[in-house]
């Protein structure tokens, strides 16, 4: 059987590599090369000794179930599975063995977490991650149980979507009106996109002459990526004020038809944390709007907007980039729940003739 192998990772990383009595390939994640071949010699020797694959710790399963991700899901993801197992679930639970992990354990990780000041929407992504790693475990028979499938996470409270007003939408593109960024206030606000898909777009991506424009990639963590998701992969027939707000902006810049339409000075799309943190804050001051408003309110504002203008769900679900109509519901029922009196005055103006009264 395969004596296994050390090498390093881009990220710096110091992996070992072997297989496991069943054949399966496993990864131990050290420091430094020197603890990578220690790791490797003891992993070696528990399996030569017939040590069971259910006696290794927290940490190296979830050390080698990452390595197994990488190329199951989306690159994004496995950096939010990544970061969540190095920051929150070796350095708490890693250490303890793997087939001897209980729901009290698990519990205990996640008050820890709360303790420490996490929010419950992030204790419950912790949980989402721990629970779909157990789930493979329980799959490749190295533990019987999925004990995070026992422990209800936090809950988390769904606070109210905040929807700037039209004037306020109003103020700001008056305010943004010549700015070299113009075109980037006035697309969520009118087009519903998301940040990354906004500062990811390239002149090749507008169609001018037909009005549209396809979203194709988004910027996250200053790599370009495919879209969020497959349904993400959309084109939008532009509203006259982008449309027109897209001509200038590529008047401005020598009639370019191609390149990225948010460059920095060095030819690359501009960096979402920075952009946040210099023109948006500076766009909300000249606004006179609160600085605690986000750009992705901009795209709320646009989602409030068409339904209440009677557009379809699924046209509104669309237009955003959502899986289906039933996120778009999610997230604006209380917007929909609103228009309730449109149904009575329409089934009245239908009906009303036959109410006996």
């Amino acid at each position: 059987m395969s004596e296994g192998s050390v090498l390093q990772r881009a990220d710096g990383r110091w992996a070992a590599k072997y297989r496991d009595a069943s054949g399966k390939w496993r990864y131990l994640y050290r420091k430094s090369k020197s603890e990578a071949r220690k790791a490797l010699r003891q992993a070696l020797k528990d399996r030569d000794e017939g040590v069971s694959p259910t006696t290794i710790t927290v940490s190296a399963f979830l050390d080698s179930w990452l390595e197994d991700m990488r190329d199951a899901v989306s690159h994004r993801t496995w950096l939010n599975h990544e970061s969540i197992v190095r920051l929150h679930l070796n350095p708490t639970i890693g250490a303890k063995k793997l087939a001897k992990l209980t729901p009290k354990d698990v519990h205990g990780l996640y008050r820890i977490k709360l303790a420490g000041g996490l929010s419950p929407g992030r204790v419950r992504r912790i949980h989402v991650t721990l629970s779909r790693a157990l789930k493979d475990a329980v799959r490749w028979r190295d533990v019987s149980r999925n004990v995070a499938a026992e422990v209800t996470p936090p809950k988390e409270y769904r606070r109210e979507t905040r929807v700037l007003t039209p004037q306020q939408v109003g103020q700001l593109l008056d305010a943004a009106r010549g700015d070299r960024l113009e075109a980037a206030y006035v697309l969520p606000a009118t087009c519903g996109l998301r940040q990354g898909e906004c500062l990811s777009l390239r002149f090749e991506d507008i169609d001018f002459a037909k009005g549209t424009l396809q979203v194709k990639r988004t910027v996250w963590r200053n790599q370009v990526y495919p879209p969020k998701t497959p349904h993400s992969r959309r084109a939008i027939k532009l509203p006259k004020i982008a449309l027109d707000t897209l001509k200038r902006h590529a008047r401005n810049n020598n009639e370019a038809r191609e390149g990225w339409v948010f460059p920095t000075k060095h030819g690359n799309p501009v960096d979402a944390h920075n952009f946040i943190h210099r023109p948006w804050k500076r766009m909300l001051r000249k606004a006179g709007l609160p600085e605690t408003t986000r750009y992705h309110d901009l795209r709320h504002g646009a989602a409030s907007l068409l339904l209440s203008q009677n557009v379809p769900v699924p046209v509104v679900s669309n237009y955003l980039g959502h899986a289906n109509s039933s996120i778009t519901l999610r997230i604006y029922a209380h917007m929909i729940e609103g228009m309730d009196g449109m149904a009575a005055t329409a089934m009245d103006d239908v009906l009303g003739d036959h109410s006996g009264t």
